[in-house]
C-alpha cells in the first residue's frame, strides 16, 4: 500500500498510507470487539477498536521515527513492538479472573493480544497479513462451537 491521490473538484487530495493503515486496523479491531459484544463481555467494540488502532499508531510511529520503510530500516523498530506486546499482555491479564471453581475472561484476554497483533501488522504495513489473520480467527471461531459439541458428544459416550 502507498499514499493515494484523488482529484476532487480540480484539487489533488492525498490520503496518506498511515490513514489507510489506521482505517483497516480500526475496522478489524471493531469486528473482533463485535464478537465480544455479542457474547456480552465488558471489553468489546470500543476497547478492541482502540487497542488495534493504538497498536497501529505506535507501530507506524516507530517506522516513521526511523525514517525509512520497514524493509530497509537502519534502526530497531521492534523495540516498540516489544513494548506493545508487554503492555497489551498486562491489559489482557487484567480481564482474566479466577473464582473458586472457574476462570473467566481468558478468551477475551487472548483476543486483546491478537487484536494488538493485528493493529501492529497494519502499522508495519502488513495489511494483508492482518486481514488473513482476522480471517483465520473467524474460521477457527466458526468451527469451535461444533467442535465443542462433538467433543461433548464423545465425552458423554464414554460414561
Amino acid at each position: 500500500m502507498e499514499d493515494s491521490v484523488f482529484e476532487v473538484m480540480g484539487m489533488a487530495v492525498t490520503i496518506p498510507l498511515y490513514v489507510k493503515q489506521m482505517l483497516v486496523a480500526g475496522l478489524l479491531g471493531t469486528l473482533l470487539g463485535a464478537e465480544r459484544e455479542i457474547k456480552q463481555k465488558v471489553a468489546s467494540i470500543r476497547t478492541f477498536a482502540v487497542i488495534s488502532l493504538g497498536s497501529c499508531m505506535f507501530s507506524s510511529l516507530s517506522v516513521a521515527a526511523a525514517g525509512a520503510s520497514v524493509n530497509d530500516l537502519p534502526y530497531d523498530v521492534t523495540r516498540v513492538a516489544a513494548g506493545i506486546v508487554t503492555g497489551i499482555g498486562f491489559l489482557g491479564g487484567g480481564v482474566i479472573f479466577k473464582t473458586r471453581d472457574k476462570i473467566e475472561g481468558i478468551t477475551t484476554g487472548a483476543m486483546i493480544w491478537m487484536t494488538a497483533a493485528i493493529g501492529m501488522s497494519c502499522g508495519f504495513n502488513q495489511v494483508n497479513f492482518a486481514c488473513w489473520s482476522f480471517l483465520m480467527f473467524f474460521i477457527f471461531h466458526l468451527i469451535s462451537k461444533p467442535l465443542y459439541t462433538l467433543i461433548n458428544y464423545f465425552r458423554l459416550g464414554d460414561e
